[in-house]
């Protein structure tokens, strides 16, 4: 009987221990097909990157400025480790939003795969993936 009492101690503070770490971690995450709900029309730049962060690219256009945001998703067999090149697939997500001055004028949301992202000609630098 009195055995347990320790083993349990000990494995309720272990448990504490990774539920605990869980709350420190400080990354964010970011999924552009539902976060896109949160751009409308007059945001600021400022609240555009409360809502996304910073953008990808940035770019002067005809219009105004013009930020880019991606996220790259990746198969299960993408991600295995030496042979996901050859056999997984990888789709893209890509924000366009589009600033008259300060404020949002546009914003256009779009999915890709491999191929039509090469079509495309949009150019993903450093993905953000997974």
């Amino acid at each position: 009987m009195r055995s347990a009492f320790p083993l349990r101690f000990v494995v309720c503070l272990c448990l504490l221990a990774l539920v605990g770490t869980g709350c420190f971690y400080r990354d964010p995450v970011r999924h552009l097909s539902s976060d896109i709900c949160l751009i409308t029309p007059n945001l600021t730049q400022k609240e555009v990157i409360a809502s996304l962060g910073p953008p990808d690219q940035k770019q002067k256009g005809k219009d105004g400025e013009v930020w880019t945001y991606h996220e790259v998703k990746k198969s299960i067999l993408r991600k295995a480790p030496y042979v996901g090149e050859k056999l997984g697939s990888q789709d893209y997500d890509v924000v366009t939003i589009t600033f008259a001055g300060d404020r949002v004028s546009t914003c256009l949301y779009r999915a890709y795969n491999e191929e039509e992202l090469k079509k495309s000609g949009i150019v993903i630098r450093e993905p953000r993936a997974e």
